[in-house]
């Protein structure tokens, strides 16, 4: 895992890990996953005990966040965005933070997959490149093959991929595996406190064991190649665990 020569140093050193055998989920946990956790079992998401979500829209500035009251799961982007963006039972659930992504993969007795497991299932055989297909965002007919922001900043995007935010979770192709969303549509929350590679933990690797902030992978639709630049096998986002952004998701993995 990991790459050597990165222009951002948390990136490598490149290094071998061996894993236990593992299984994760083929896709993201879907908008409707989530409803129907809601609705068994009552939780109350971060956004919905902070009375915010930070999110982010076409329009806004590189890097900008904002702090949107009375967003959560339900309507990520605003309620007066709601019935214009309206979210699809099979869309990946986001504006959830690392806490709820816990509890869901929990209450099914599952877990978030470790960075190590996340980036061997997601490469899927691959080495070395930016995506587990290569490093081309679209195939040899042009066709994309994720989800990300192809606008040259964040005022405006052409949605040249066929999509101005979410995408459903198997909307593009699977790596070799099967696995939807390898990178790209929305960050993905690992189980791993964020903190530089420690090359020399070679087994099963968990990262550190105490910290502040969790790391996600992945990329999310508001990565471009002009700002962010994050969409991939390489990045490591990270957040506070009780932080909802409306670009992080998460998939499960067991045992």
């Amino acid at each position: 895992m990991g790459r050597n020569g990165a222009a951002r140093q948390d990136q490598g050193p490149a290094f071998w890990v061996n894993l236990k055998a593992f299984k994760i989920d083929a896709t993201l946990v879907t908008y409707g996953d989530f409803r129907r956790y809601v609705t068994e079992t009552k939780y109350v998401t971060s956004a919905e005990k902070n009375g915010y979500v930070l999110a982010a829209f076409e329009g806004m500035g590189e890097y900008e966040w904002k702090q949107l009251k009375g967003a959560s799961w339900r309507a990520p982007y605003g309620t007066d965005k709601a019935a214009a963006w309206p979210m699809q039972e099979d869309f990946p659930v986001t504006a959830i933070s690392w806490n709820d992504a816990n509890a869901y993969c929990r209450h099914y007795g599952k877990r978030l997959p470790t960075e190590a497991e996340w980036e061997y299932a997601m490469r899927a055989g691959s080495q070395g490149t930016r995506f587990p297909w290569g490093d081309a965002t679209r195939d040899k007919n042009g066709k994309y093959l994720l989800n990300y922001w192809q606008g040259r900043d964040h005022k405006h995007n052409p949605n040249d991929d066929g999509y101005m935010y979410l995408s459903p979770v198997k909307a593009f192709p699977p790596n070799a595996w099967g696995i939807h969303d390898p990178a790209g549509n929305v960050w993905q929350y690992t189980a791993d406190w964020y903190g530089p590679f420690d090359d020399k933990e070679k087994t099963n690797p968990r990262g550190p064991e105490t910290g502040t902030l969790k790391v996600a992978r992945g990329g999310s639709w508001w990565c471009s190649f002009h700002a962010c630049n994050a969409f991939g096998l390489y990045y490591r986002g990270k957040s506070l665990p009780d932080a909802p952004f409306s670009n992080n998701g998460f998939r499960c993995a067991s045992p």
